[in-house]
């Protein structure tokens, strides 16, 4: 009975620690970690939240770009990180989802390491051909793949990267053999599709759409369940083969642990900020659509993504590292 009172006593003391910890929150600076370069589309979101969040919050919020090993470096900053409410992260699926299942071993565990506070983006992939591959349509690429088998060459951004995931899956559930080729970021391999020196990619919206607009790619369809406002005439992947489904997102969390009442003083903050009228335009203008969700919500979403991405990494045939 002792030690029951006793532990029960250091659980209120606990309790009402976190408790004083969050009624006075935020009382110093705060920091968002981008595991990317800057310049990206995580990198655009993280900075159009920041800028926001320290008006609201009245405490200077940073964005501190730690890219490496596969988004590894930034997220194991910090999952190892207080969790005090005074560092956070800002990722796509890698760090969440897809690592695991790519690397032998992670100094941090993804299902157990984070705290989410809220989606606050996603941005699809597109399916784009050079137009001298001479298709106009889904289903004209996959007739050209299939009459030609390993002749037609689709760009990848890295092995592992979303692009590389999707062509893989889209090209098993399609039937057909492609070969990947293997470009080190987006930026790089646009310019060989630009230049036809390589015939299609499925990959982020974003750094795609101008070369879509300007006619030097040909868009065939988008990555999500539903069309996508920036490009309503075409048509979804799932169109032709159903159940075909793999987006890019940003989820904003905290380490695990994070009390609660500071999770959720995050989790609001990033759902009032995201669907501002002028930070939504702006974040649909370079291809992400503003989400949201509670953080109960976003550990259901973690559990259908962490099986979808899975499900991609094997059609990818990528060995663990």
């Amino acid at each position: 009975m002792r030690v029951l009172k006793f532990t029960a006593a250091i659980a209120g003391l606990l309790a009402s620690a976190f408790a004083s910890q969050a009624s006075d929150y935020p009382k110093h600076p705060i920091q968002i970690v981008v595991p990317f370069t800057a310049g990206g589309n995580t990198d655009a979101v993280a900075r159009l939240l920041a800028e926001r969040m320290q008006v609201s919050l009245k405490q200077p919020v940073a964005v501190v770009n730690r890219p490496g090993a596969g988004t590894n470096i930034g997220a194991s900053s910090v999952a190892s990180a207080e969790p005090d409410g005074y560092t956070m992260l800002l990722n796509a699926p890698a760090s969440f989802v897809i690592n695991q299942f790519i690397y032998n071993s992670l100094t941090y565990n993804p299902d157990t390491a984070f705290t989410p506070a809220c989606l606050a983006a996603k941005f699809p992939n597109v399916l784009v051909v050079h137009p001298s591959v001479g298709v106009k349509t889904i289903q004209e690429l996959i007739a050209k793949a299939k009459a030609n088998p390993g002749k037609l060459s689709y760009a990848i951004a890295g092995i592992g990267a979303t692009s590389h995931l999707a062509a893989a899956l889209f090209s098993e559930m399609a039937g057909i053999d492609a070969a990947a080729i293997t470009y080190k970021g987006t930026s790089q391999s646009v310019i060989d599709l630009i230049a036809g020196r390589v015939d299609f990619t499925i990959d982020n919206l974003g750094p795609i759409l101008p070369h879509i607009k300007a006619g030097k790619l040909i868009a065939l369809g988008v990555s999500t369940s539903e069309p996508v406002s920036l490009l309503p005439d075409v048509p979804t992947i799932s169109s032709v083969l159903k159940g075909y489904e793999l987006s890019s997102w940003n989820m904003l969390a905290l380490p695990a642990k994070s009390p609660k009442e500071i999770v959720d003083v995050i989790s609001k903050e990033c759902n009032r900020i995201i669907h501002l009228p002028e930070v939504a335009e702006k974040m649909r203008a370079f291809g992400s659509e503003p989400v949201g969700g509670t953080p109960e919500q976003m550990q259901e979403f973690l559990k259908a993504e962490r099986v979808r991405w899975e499900n991609a990494v094997k059609a990818a045939k990528i060995p663990k590292q």
